[in-house]
């Protein structure tokens, strides 16, 4: 297969055709990076911020080549491009899909059969291009004119083929035109734009899908078991209805065991609707037929299934349901990103995340943005936009009891979406925090001057900045790796709350000056599809360190402080002159304080009263051989 050779062909500013022969791993290596200028992501853009508008036009259109993967071309004495050769490669489509997970499952499935070339996204991101290698029963690719029915044959049977087997339907191409250019065109059937994608799947070791030769003026049958494709190791596959394929071997053990499969497939996906939570970790069921809400599968589901297909005169096994069920067969659903794209179009323009924020009463002036930066920066979490820092700020809405705080932040959370909700989180159960993080969306840490001090310096300072969770599934036998979903809010009743100075950048102190209004009922499609629209334009969703030292500055106030911290300035100025001071270490600071305020402050944390000291504002510090000291001035009794 590496000596397969491609085309693609490029029309300049004058109309110009321009050629470039590629073998096929090296055409495969040019598609994992964009173009210099990043033209197909350009392309992306301008498809989503068009969507809908027919008649607009990409302006770099013309700078992307048609890649021609059929033939190889040449150029002829007066330098006109010709056909050198036609090469077996024929290209399958499958288009309108919604996100990466549904593109990365149509590759994936595609890679299952032994005569896939190659599988990559197309230049649109929402489609995937498969390319299956052709030849002859004889081993030859036919050229000139007998190509064009060999073409036609070998599309119409790999789409049969792989239309078994693909999670979504293949788009099929105008088998009415020939398959094959003559002479080299913008429309022929065969070609594609230019594509990017950063992990194409690639078999240089593909077999050949083999095309019967015709029989005097008529085809030979290529369908059913007739023709049966070979694989490497002698089995062969052929179509069987629309349910699958069959990897059958020559013996009639064998193709019973076969047949009994998809008699099991054809009833599961008759009566059943079945898809993955890729959040949950598990697959979801639903009667077919039915307008009823998709159920985990769990073991009396399984048992069920298992009776039923028996009770239908199937002879299987149990293990034969629970290997349908943890398949590629169910198809992979994220009840996230679903809802983001059911409502991703309708915003209407207004700032209804700012308007949120002004519901609940606050003299903070830096409220309504800071809310804005957080809500966006929640929803890249669950998308995924975050993966190297987690979203490590939460709001913290501090006030008396009664002010609605807690219903507050449950509004937040749409109802399809309130799965995700939760404010019950016991912090010292850690594999379960763990757990929670991976698969719910925001997490209240309700009550949050009920947490210790100890806690919040550890633990939850470390919690909260996470970009993935590492964790052992029940049941697991080894720890694995969660991508983290889960943003914080907090609600607390005492304002003297923040037990660690250097962890203080992680909440967002909001005093409320009265209750929340939570009467008026929230516009959830109008808030999600402002953040997604938001975040796709790249609007900052994180704080930048000009926003978090003001953050920083605000939460002085809530911040708990030791006897020692209240008397500090009592004994002590802060110096910027070294010639009006001395450095002093956080000791003698202690010591000093200790002797003129006697048993006052006998409990002292010291290494908290460092870590207050290294974050007080203008406070001059350095590194020394007896550890960090710090610049002051005694002040004279």
């Amino acid at each position: 297969m590496e000596k397969i050779k491609i085309t693609l062909i490029r029309k300049d500013n004058n109309n110009q055709l321009h050629r470039r022969v590629l073998s096929i791993s090296d055409f495969i290596k040019r598609i994992q990076h964009d173009t210099k200028n990043g033209d197909v992501l350009g392309l992306r853009r301008f498809l989503w911020d068009n969507r809908g508008n027919a008649d607009a036009r990409y302006y770099k259109m013309f700078k992307l080549p048609r890649v021609y993967p059929c033939v190889e071309t040449e150029k002829d004495i007066e330098g006109e491009l010709q056909i050198r050769r036609y090469n077996g490669v024929i290209v399958l489509d499958v288009n309108n899909l919604r996100n990466t997970d549904e593109t990365e499952q149509v590759k994936n499935a595609a890679m299952l059969l032994p005569m896939t070339l190659a599988a990559f996204k197309g230049s649109s991101n929402k489609s995937v291009k498969i390319l299956v290698v052709a030849k002859h029963t004889d081993d030859t690719v036919p050229q000139g004119n007998e190509a064009r029915g060999f073409y036609r044959r070998a599309y119409e049977t790999a789409t049969r083929i792989y239309g078994s087997i693909l999670p979504h339907p293949i788009t099929m191409r105008n088998t009415d035109v020939d398959m094959l250019p003559s002479v080299v065109s913008e429309d022929d059937a065969c070609s594609f734009r230019m594509t990017h994608d950063e992990h194409p799947l690639f078999n240089p070791d593909a077999v050949s899908l083999r095309v019967p030769m015709m029989v005097g003026s008529q085809e030979a049958r290529v369908e059913g078991r007739d023709h049966p494709q070979p694989l490497p190791d002698g089995r062969r596959v052929s179509v069987e209805g629309n349910v699958g394929y069959t990897v059958e071997k020559q013996d009639k053990n064998s193709e019973r065991i076969s047949q009994e499969t998809h008699d099991l497939v054809n009833f599961m996906q008759s009566n059943y609707e079945m898809r993955y939570n890729t959040i949950m970790g598990y697959t979801e069921y639903r009667r077919r037929g039915t307008l009823t809400s998709f159920q985990p599968v769990d073991e009396r589901t399984r048992n069920s299934f298992s009776m039923e297909a028996r009770m239908a005169g199937l002879n299987i096994w149990d293990k034969d349901i629970n290997r349908i069920i943890a398949s590629n067969l169910v198809k992979n659903y994220n009840p996230v990103e679903e809802y983001l794209w059911r409502v991703h179009t309708k915003w209407d323009r207004k700032d209804h995340i700012r308007a949120l924020a002004r519901r609940v009463p606050t003299d903070n002036p830096h409220w309504e943005d800071w809310f804005y930066t957080w809500f966006l920066g929640m929803v890249a979490q669950w998308i995924g936009y975050n993966k190297k820092y987690g979203n490590s700020t939460a709001p913290l809405l501090i006030s008396k009891q009664g002010f609605n705080k807690s219903t507050f932040c449950k509004s937040l959370i749409p109802e399809e979406l309130q799965w995700g909700y939760n404010d019950s989180l016991v912090l010292s159960e850690k594999k379960a925090v763990l757990q929670a993080m991976s698969q719910f969306l925001l997490i209240n840490l309700d009550e949050f001057n009920a947490i210790s001090p100890k806690i919040q310096e550890g633990f939850l300072k470390n919690l909260i900045q996470l970009a993935s969770v590492k964790v052992k599934r029940p049941y697991g036998k080894h720890v694995e790796e969660f991508p983290r979903m889960a943003s914080f809010i907090a609600t607390a009743n005492m304002t003297d709350i923040l037990a660690d100075p250097s962890g203080c950048r992680r909440f967002i102190g909001i005093e409320l000056t009265g209750p929340i209004k939570v009467g008026k009922s929230v516009n959830h499609e109008q808030l999600y599809a402002q953040a997604y629209n938001a975040i796709i334009r790249h609007e900052q969703y994180w704080f930048d360190d000009k926003q978090t030292a003001l953050i920083m500055k605000n939460n002085r106030q809530f911040q708990m402080t030791q006897p020692i911290e209240q008397v500090f300035f009592d004994y002590f100025d802060i110096v910027s002159d070294e010639q009006q001071g001395e450095y002093m270490t956080a000791a003698t600071i202690f010591t000093h304080i200790k002797k003129e305020a006697g048993s006052t402050i006998r409990n002292t944390n010291l290494i908290a009263f460092g870590r207050w000291l290294k974050n007080l504002e203008g406070l001059r510090h350095k590194g020394s051989n007896q550890g960090t000291k710090y610049l002051v001035c005694k002040k004279q009794a």
